[in-house]
């Protein structure tokens, strides 16, 4: 599946009420490197951008999600590997985010 038309899903199932998991290498800003290890979270939401986020690069580059214990998250968007979504018993989907 397409990174971009997962992340549309994932803004859709959320409004719908739905969850969505989400596999992605996480990124440390202070470091500059992604981890070598994949973090799996379960119950995400999609959410807005929040007032008091600012950002150096274009905020068009981070994918931006509640956990299930409302946690406000943010990832790249090009470091997210897999998702799955409530609505399709949470069948997983491996994103394409450029053509190979």
């Amino acid at each position: 599946m397409s990174g971009y038309d997962a992340l549309r899903r994932a803004e859709a199932v959320t409004a719908l009420g739905g969850t969505f998991t989400l596999a992605f290498y996480p990124y440390s800003r202070a470091r500059g490197e992604a981890s070598a290890e994949l973090q799996v979270l379960r119950g995400c939401r999609a959410r807005l951008q929040m007032p008091h986020e600012k950002w150096s690069v274009d905020g068009a580059n981070y994918f931006l999600f509640d956990t299930d214990k409302g946690e406000h998250r943010m990832c790249w968007r090009v470091l997210i590997r897999w998702m799955s979504f409530s609505d399709e018993d949470n069948k997983p989907y491996k994103l394409i985010w450029y053509d190979e």
